[in-house]
């Protein structure tokens, strides 16, 4: 296979680096609020809320830029060998995740603002409210946050499952769009 057809056909490191380290940046909120969300009201609860807020910030911002990357280098074409409705359906995925991934940061921003709960990004600056404190509203923007980002929880794993699906029983190749190269084991 030509240089050339496989730039075409998988996506770059770039893109590579954006969707692992997401993954990875997404499995450590959806614990680390788990668990804040466990433990009981104090200073220990306090902590770690904001290291979720700070985190989900992070994420916020690295997929507004990974969108941008998207648009300036758009992904290879699904294979044709996909049936149309497969990839409307991968297409819908994707653009619902990231659509679920930015809502959901834009509420807990919002709920956190409406409590009173600050964004203090690390530490290193105090992100601003972006509403005034509101106790109803606090308690119905976190509820909905809540519900996006269990959303959010049930595409994710669907999308690791339609992944699973195409390297160990499809093995079609599909997977080995985003991977490195040299973990392509069709070359």
């Amino acid at each position: 296979m030509t240089e050339s057809r496989r730039c075409r056909e998988r996506y770059g490191i770039v893109a590579q680096i954006f969707h692992w380290s997401m993954g990875v940046l997404i499995l450590c909120q959806f614990a680390i609020g788990r668990f804040a969300g466990s433990l009981e009201p104090g200073i220990e609860r306090l902590i770690w809320l904001s290291r979720h807020k700070s985190l989900g910030l992070t994420i916020l911002v690295l997929m507004l830029v990974r969108l941008l990357w998207r648009w300036a280098a758009p992904p290879p074409p699904l294979p044709d060998q996909m049936p149309i409705w497969e990839q409307r359906v991968a297409h819908l995925a994707h653009s619902s995740i990231y659509l679920l991934v930015v809502v959901s940061a834009l509420v807990g921003w919002l709920a956190a603002s409406a409590r009173g709960l600050s964004v203090n990004w690390f530490g290193v600056f105090l992100v601003p409210d972006v509403v005034d404190k509101n106790r109803f509203l606090g308690d119905v923007l976190s509820g909905a946050h809540q519900a996006l980002v269990y959303a959010l929880a049930a595409l994710l794993i669907a999308h690791i499952a339609a992944g699973l699906q195409h390297a160990l029983i499809r093995r079609d190749g599909v997977i080995s769009r985003m991977l490195p190269e040299f973990l392509d084991k069709r070359k």
